[in-house]
């Protein structure tokens, strides 16, 4: 198991119509965005972040690693469990993956994370295949 990280206070969801870009300026006009993410994930270098963006503590998070290579002809296969957590609180990021920002280039990676609350009960959520991993940020599941 890799060495677990907690942060508070860190990360905050900015929806898109409210964003800047690197500049200052704001990007071009989009439609409001109303809703609110309950889970998301962030990366922030080669850490990758499970944000709990509710008012309630998750009892657990657990994540896992999977993907492939390819090398000429050949797949080869890549999967691991790498992180856990118990009691997220309110507004905390955990950290459920790391990326090397030169070697993983190449690998399809995904992230398979479960979140067990007393609200939503056990969710199973799997990000989608990217090469080298989650780019900058996914919504997991919004609020209503």
């Amino acid at each position: 198991m890799r060495e677990p990280k907690r942060i508070t206070g860190q990360f905050t969801w900015v929806p898109m119509d409210k964003r800047r870009d690197r500049f200052g300026l704001p990007l071009p006009p989009r439609k409001p965005e109303k809703r609110t993410p309950k889970y998301w994930l962030i990366r922030d270098y080669g850490d990758l972040y499970f944000i709990n963006n509710t008012n309630d503590i998750i009892d657990f998070v657990s994540s896992s690693t999977g993907g492939f290579e390819t090398c000429d002809d050949e797949v080869l296969p890549i999967s691991g469990k790498d992180y856990h957590y118990e009691n997220v609180m309110p507004q905390e990021a955990v950290k459920i993956e790391g990326y090397d920002n030169y070697y993983d280039l190449d690998y399809v990676l995904q992230v398979e994370i479960i979140v067990k609350s007393k609200r939503e009960g056990t969710l199973q959520i799997i990000s989608s295949p990217q090469k080298g991993g989650v780019k900058k940020e996914t919504v997991l599941l919004w609020n209503r």
